[in-house]
């Protein structure tokens, strides 16, 4: 499921492309190495930056995370649309 997810963004991101990019992909779409390596090394990292964050701090960063990705969805939509 994680990949059909995966999949599908990467759709969304070339539909995008073709829309308002003349077919361009962008470098930030681009990665050098293992997906799930790069990833786990981020996730790593996060959870260094907030391992001094209280619980209230934590919860904060997760609705303000889950705010960005309902604009950037919405956003998206309006493109494809």
């Amino acid at each position: 499921m994680i990949r059909s997810t995966r999949s599908s963004k990467k759709q969304h991101m070339l539909h995008v492309a073709e829309k308002i990019l003349n077919n361009k992909e962008l470098e930030l779409y681009k990665w050098d190495g293992d997906l799930s390596e790069l990833l786990q090394n981020v996730r790593e990292k996060l959870n260094k930056v907030a391992e001094g964050w209280s619980r209230e701090e934590k919860n904060h960063c997760l609705e303000e995370t889950e705010r960005s990705f309902q604009y950037s969805g919405e956003i998206l939509h309006l493109i494809l649309s």
